[in-house]
């Protein structure tokens, strides 16, 4: 059937594309059409394109679905590299968790994680997950920036930035929900920490929420054997033994890191429904562990893919952690042919968009879906000779090597530029802040290096 764009359509045409990362098989691009804020046409016939003034020529570049990651905290960006070189407990509790009580305010929120979503696009990242405090700020960046966003409010049984009265999380929750914004491009969510600063009934009272109002649950789990020890002392349990018998292991609720995790654990997932997301570099730099994910997947459990924080990664690139995550994996298994270049694209894409519940509208290029969608640029040194796309993007691509950026058909990165952003204005914001970061600390500012 013959289709003629509209004048408002966007055309791709020429280069490489991967359509499907169940496949990952990558074929030459013709013509892809992008009607509205859906992929209308993908790869069909390239017919003369006359008069058309949003065509986009992909020549030595590949189409591929956005970057998907499932697991960061945003606002953290403000304090990357704040306190480097440390075991976790210190980190957190000397450091991170009086610095946060201090100033992880709302306009800390709203600036660190928009300069977490500028850096994201511009690493190809399309869609992210997020748990904070102030979410509601969180929401109002990633709108800015222009990203989708599954955007979950922090709940701890502890006093919390945003919620300094223990147990009172229920009402924040309340006004988080009821100030979430009504955006197509982002969701709500809830983030119970972890099972040892929630304890069972707020992981219930949450997860009952959560159903109420078809919301993802997500945790931190299994992260630290010092974690997995202290809840198993706590409840008799280990943490996935203990969510599986609050009932809250179920489809919908995503468990971050399961680093530590027993053969029964992974029984366990596999018939909860229940995701994981694997953040491999932020489990190597705070020396936390190194999980066999090979062993979920086998199981089939969905398994998406993180940063997890910029204070704790030190940066966003999802190439860079689909790098990490195949390295480590051979590493562990002694295997060179688990955790393959084809696993961890689909993880990033459709296996991410599987574990956030989008696997219907994102993930992979296919009609009638979100047209959210990368264009990497393959004319780079470190990307010659291409044998093999898709090996390239994992074991020698950066995000630095994302040209456009697309998110439900709207550029959002043009030629390695950010479009939605006035960045010279949001960098002056941050250096004020982290002055003031900085100098409560006694660390020094090297902000203005000018």
């Amino acid at each position: 059937m013959h289709y003629s764009p509209e004048p408002s359509d966007t055309i791709l045409v020429n280069g490489l594309i991967l359509v499907d990362p169940s496949t990952s098989e990558t074929v030459r691009h013709r013509k892809t059409v992008i009607s509205g804020n859906r992929l209308a046409r993908v790869n069909v016939a390239k017919e003369t394109i006359q008069n058309h003034d949003n065509v986009i020529d992909c020549s030595d570049c590949l189409v591929m679905p956005g970057l998907i990651n499932c697991h960061t905290h945003a606002a953290m960006s403000l304090f990357r590299g704040l306190a480097d070189d440390l075991p976790l407990g210190i980190w957190l509790n000397d450091y991170i968790f009086p610095s946060e009580s201090k100033h992880a305010g709302p306009e800390f929120v709203y600036l660190g994680t928009k300069l977490s979503a500028v850096e994201m696009a511009l690493g190809g990242i399309t869609t992210f997950a997020d748990g904070y405090f102030h979410m509601e700020e969180a929401a109002r960046a990633a709108k800015e920036v222009g990203l989708r966003a599954v955007l979950a409010q922090g709940i701890l049984d502890v006093p919390s930035r945003d919620c300094p009265v223990p147990g009172s999380w229920r009402s924040r929750v309340e006004v988080f929900l009821s100030a979430f914004p009504k955006d197509p491009l982002i969701s709500p969510a809830l983030f119970c920490h972890s099972p040892y600063l929630c304890g069972p009934d707020t992981f219930q009272a949450a997860h009952q929420i959560c159903a109420e109002h078809n919301l993802l649950l997500f945790s931190h789990v299994s992260e630290t054997t010092r974690e997995v020890d202290e809840v198993s002392k706590r409840y008799g349990l280990r943490p996935i033994e203990l969510l599986a018998r609050l009932g809250v292991l179920r489809k919908g609720f995503i468990g971050v890191h399961a680093i530590h995790l027993s053969d029964n654990e992974m029984d366990i997932l596999v018939g909860s429904g229940a995701a994981v997301v694997h953040c491999p570099e932020s489990n190597m730099k705070l020396a936390s562990g190194a999980g066999n994910v090979q062993l979920l997947l086998d199981r089939g459990v969905t398994v998406g893919i993180g940063t997890d924080g910029p204070a704790s990664n030190n940066n966003l690139d999802l190439f860079e952690e689909m790098r990490s995550a195949s390295l480590m994996g051979k590493l562990i298994s002694q295997d060179p042919l688990c955790m393959s270049a084809r696993t961890l694209v689909h993880m990033a894409t459709l296996g991410g968009a599987k574990a956030l519940g989008m696997e219907d509208c994102i993930g992979s290029l296919e009609e009638g879906k979100n047209a959210d969608l990368i264009i990497v640029d393959l004319n780079r040194p470190h990307l010659t000779p291409l044998y093999d796309p898709v090996s390239h993007v994992v074991y020698s691509a950066k995000g630095s090597d994302v040209r456009d950026v697309i998110v439900n058909g709207k550029l959002v990165v043009r030629n390695g530029k950010i479009m939605t952003v006035d960045t010279a204005e949001l960098g002056s914001r941050i250096r004020t802040s982290a002055k003031t970061i900085g100098r409560d600390l006694g660390i020094k500012d090297y902000g203005d290096v000018s």
